[in-house]
Formats: structure tokens, sequence, C-alpha cells
């Protein structure tokens, strides 16, 4: 009986000692707690810059704002949401797939100090917590050859850093050009903080109009000189309104060489779209045709202007470009809005009746 229990004893402390030895043996080969594999951010929310630049000295800096949603870009410019928040989320998922084979390391380390990027991570204070040097995507294109260094040090040879739950390479989200970071909002009147739009048709006479909310609920359509005009669809009225709530151009980027861009701000615009917010700030877009490319289309039909895009002037007199997706259904004329119109009393500020 003795003897069992002995033998039973010793079984269980052999298993005890194998199961310690086991995790002892996993926990330090794991990746992360090796030096310069820690490259995560856990808490994103106390990011409050960040610095990228490239090797051919092209930098942009990103700062969170005090106040607002937008970051800034350089200080000048709001940044653009989307991109920020999809570095925000890389820095947060972000770990190490795999070490980089010891014949390669030498390469990839070559590789990474000619065309990578310094991607420099603060969460307050004068000094980054983390930097990644970020280098060219794996032959599979599945991972990015990146390089840590933090407040003890840089890593001493090079990682395969992947996104989790993401398939791909994470080197393109980590670009420097200030006019691809920056935002694309024309008009931004989040929730119910659009007051008023405007829409100048100038290549057609009584066609411009104006639609402003009242605190009831109601809209009110009426000419430019504030005179009051009947319409009966409710419903597509309140829906072309809302339209001017988040309105984006397609890029910085006209295409055009300075003397076409001089030309185009000064000349007379197709049409004018304005937008005012309840704290009465007013943005306003001077949209202008864009030729066609003098080709028949499908049909054998040359088009007069482009199919897909228009040109833009924005109110710093900046030449953009917009598109007909976006801003065809914002210049409707005053006719389409008031197709089967209903007394004037009845759009003059009282709710909005139902159809």
């Amino acid at each position: 009986m003795h003897s069992n229990l002995r033998i039973l004893y010793i079984l269980v402390a052999l298993t005890l000692v194998t199961a310690g030895v086991w995790w002892l043996q996993g926990n330090q080969g794991r990746l992360d707690r090796i030096e310069g594999t820690d490259f995560g951010i856990v808490d994103t929310s106390k990011v409050d810059k960040i610095f990228i630049a490239d090797m051919d000295g092209v930098e942009v800096t990103l700062t969170r704002p005090e106040r607002g949603r937008l970051w800034d870009v350089n200080g000048k410019y709001k940044a653009r949401e989307d991109a920020v928040k999809l570095l925000l989320k890389t820095f947060r998922r972000a770990a190490v797939q795999g070490p980089v084979a010891e014949a390669a390391q030498e390469n990839v380390v070559r590789l990474i100090a000619a065309r990578g990027k310094k991607v420099e991570i603060y969460q307050g204070g004068d000094q980054p917590v983390k930097t990644w040097y970020v280098g060219t995507a794996t032959p599979s294109h599945t991972g990015t050859y990146m390089v840590l260094e933090t407040p003890e040090g840089r890593g001493s040879e090079p990682y395969v850093v992947h996104m989790e739950g993401f398939t791909g390479y994470l080197s393109t989200r980590f670009f420097t050009s200030e006019r691809e970071w920056r935002y694309t909002g024309i008009f931004d009147h989040p929730k119910r903080t659009l007051r008023e739009v405007e829409a100048r048709i100038l290549e057609e006479d009584g066609e411009s109009y104006a639609l402003t909310a009242q605190d009831d609920g109601g809209l009110v359509l009426s000419d430019l000189e504030g005179n009051p005009l009947p319409y009966s669809d409710t419903t597509g009225v309140q829906d072309h309104f809302l339209r001017f709530k988040k309105v984006h151009l397609e890029t910085f980027r006209s295409r055009l060489d300075p003397q076409m861009e001089d030309s185009l701000r000064t000349a007379s615009a197709a049409f004018e779209l304005s937008a005012v917010g309840k704290d009465g700030k007013r943005a306003n877009i001077y949209v202008h045709w864009k030729p066609g490319s003098g080709q028949p289309n499908d049909l054998g039909v040359v088009e007069e202007h482009d199919m897909e895009q228009l040109y833009g002037v924005t109110d710093d007199g900046e030449v953009v470009l917009l598109q007909r997706f976006v801003f065809d259904p914002l210049i409707r004329p005053l006719s389409e809005l008031q197709k089967n119109p209903i007394p004037p009393v009845a759009s003059a500020g009282l709710p909005i009746p139902t159809n």
C-alpha cells in the first residue's frame, strides 16, 4: 500500500516538473518576449503624434487635436480620418509573424535603409515610445519587413510583421505626401448641424435655389432672394438636402498645369454649391465641367463633358477633382425639386407634410 502511494507521488512530481519545464521553455521561445519584437501599441487612445519620413527626405507629422475628431497634418490642414484610423488600428494589432532568415537579414536591412520609412509613435512627451523602420513586403506579400526601436535601443535584427486579421503587407499605409494625407471633406455636418444649402445653377436662368432647415423639422425651399417656393415631394427634397451633409472631393491633384489652374480660378463656374452649419460657417465649392475626351463613346457619340469627373475650385482657390457620381445629384435644378408643387404655405417653414 505504502509502495503504491510512493509511486503515485513520484509520478505526480515528475508530471509537475515536466509541465514547469515545458512552460518555461515555451514562454522563453515566444517572439513577443524577445527584444526588438514588441511592435504593438496596447493603448492607441494615448497616441498623440505620429511622424513619418521616407528616405527622400519627405516628412509628415500627424497630431491629435485637443478638440474635434480630425487630426492635423503638419499643423496646416486636417487629416483624412480613415487613414489615421487605419494607422492606429495597425499600431494596435501589429505582431511579429516570424524572424527573417539569417542569410537574408543583411539584404533586408540594406533595403530598409535604402527604401524604407521611419515611423515615430508618441504618447506624450518629446521622445517616441516606439519607432518602426518599415521596409518592403515579403515575397509572399503577406508580411512586411520591419525593425523596432524603443527608448532602450534599436533591435538587432529585422522581423516579418503583419496585422492580425489582415492578409497583406503594411508599408503602403505609411505614406508621406502631405496632399494625400489631407482631409477631402468639402461639406461636413454630422447629425443635425446642417442649416442651409444653396445651389446656383449658373447655366440656366431660374433654376437656382436655397433649402433652409427649420427648428421644427421643416424645410423651406426658396429662391436666392429668400422668397418661398412650393414643392410636393417632401421625402425627395429632404433626401436632397441631406446629401449635402457629407461631401468629399476626389483628390487635390487636378492633373492640370499651373496655367490651366489659373484659368479655372478666374473662369465662371457652371455651378456654385454652398452649405452653412448651425454655427454660421459657410463652405463653398465652384464646379466646372471637365471637357470630354473628344473620342466617341460605345454608342458612337462624342460627349461634350467628361462622364466621370468635374473640376472644382475651393474657397482657398485650390483646383481639385470631383466625382460626378457624388456631384451630379447635388446640382439638380429647381424644376426637378418642384415637380407637382403644393401651395407655397406648405413649404414656408411649416412641418414637412407626409405623402
